[in-house]
């Protein structure tokens, strides 16, 4: 029975081959018996006159071609040339199918569209055996251990990593430690710190930046506020360190308070508070004082740093380069 089918199915592929038109298409397996788990590669083509190309669509094909038989993988779709001529090429695809349970699988045709008309392959049957066992022997004992000749690259090719990764470990210790020798190098090798330069006391750096406003005079080119700014800049200096208040932060109302008990004489607290009053006016009500009250704003202030140094004054310290 089995030998019938399968003699019913080539009699059948060799028919429809010889009664087919030349451009058809078709279905070639390799052989049409393999064992179970075994791939059997089969591919589909067709034929194109060059001078005549038909369109062609090839079947759809999913995991599997019947029940049973699975399609591996399947190539994409390949122009080929053909052996018909070089007027002729083919298309051309690729599949590996398998299965996993024996029988006789039919194969149905593969239905190409060409030119919107539906054109066939020839069917064929795929048998599918399992691994004869012979019965007739009896329970085979073990075998001895078979002993292997271990050359040395069968060492390179196990072991090769540990060396690399001595060598790289190895290599990077020697980095570090070059690192830090030259931190330590250029350590001992930079110059040392100039001395600090003494503090100079409060009452001395005030009456510097106050001469240095006098000479300048910036009030005679239009600059009347930056004037009285950089009055009051030096004596809120001069306040912060010589009696600690933080000056900069106070409005003047604030200063007069604050320097209610330190002891500064009355005539020289009237002195401080028209020049601070007279700077806020310049600066938030855009007074234009005359030449005789900027003259005098600058020389009060002098006045009352020299007037008001404390018996113990604290120094300022210079900025560290640092």
């Amino acid at each position: 029975m089995i030998k019938l089918l399968r003699t019913y199915f080539l009699l059948l592929s060799c028919f429809a081959s010889v009664a087919a038109f030349a451009q058809r298409p078709d279905a070639v397996i390799d052989r049409h018996e393999i064992l179970i788990g075994e791939q059997a590669v089969l591919k589909l083509s067709y034929p194109i006159n060059k001078s005549n190309p038909a369109k062609v669509q090839f079947p759809n094909i999913g995991d599997t071609l019947v029940n049973k038989v699975e399609v591996v993988r399947k190539s994409k779709i390949d122009t080929l040339a053909s052996s018909e001529g070089v007027s002729t090429i083919r298309l051309e695809q690729t599949l590996y199918i398998t299965s996993f349970d024996t029988g006789f699988y039919a194969i149905r045709p593969f239905e190409f569209i060409i030119n919107g008309q539906p054109e066939e392959t020839p069917a064929f049957l795929l048998t599918v055996k399992t691994v004869e066992i012979d019965t007739t022997g009896g329970i085979m004992g073990d075998r001895g251990i078979y002993t292997v000749d271990v050359n040395f690259m069968d060492y390179v090719k196990v072991y090769w990593k540990y060396p690399v990764i001595a060598l790289g470990a190895a290599a990077l210790i020697a980095i570090l430690v070059l690192l830090i020798v030259r931190y330590n190098e250029r350590r001992k090798a930079k110059p040392e710190a100039p001395p600090a330069q003494p503090a100079r006391p409060a009452h001395e750096l005030a009456l510097e930046a106050l001469t240095k406003t006098r000479e300048e005079k910036i009030y005679k080119r239009g600059k009347i506020k930056e004037y009285h700014t950089a009055i009051t800049d030096a004596l809120r200096d001069y306040l912060e360190v010589a009696y600690q208040i933080p000056a900069h932060e106070l409005t003047t109302r604030q200063i007069i308070t604050a320097l209610k008990y330190s002891g500064i004489d009355e005539k020289e607290m009237i002195k401080l508070r028209t020049i601070l009053f007279r700077a806020d006016m310049v600066k938030f009500a855009k007074e234009t004082p005359d030449e005789q009250e900027n003259t005098a704003a600058v020389n009060d202030a002098i006045q009352f740093v020299q007037n008001t140094i404390p018996t113990a004054e604290p120094t300022e310290k210079p900025e560290s380069d640092a």
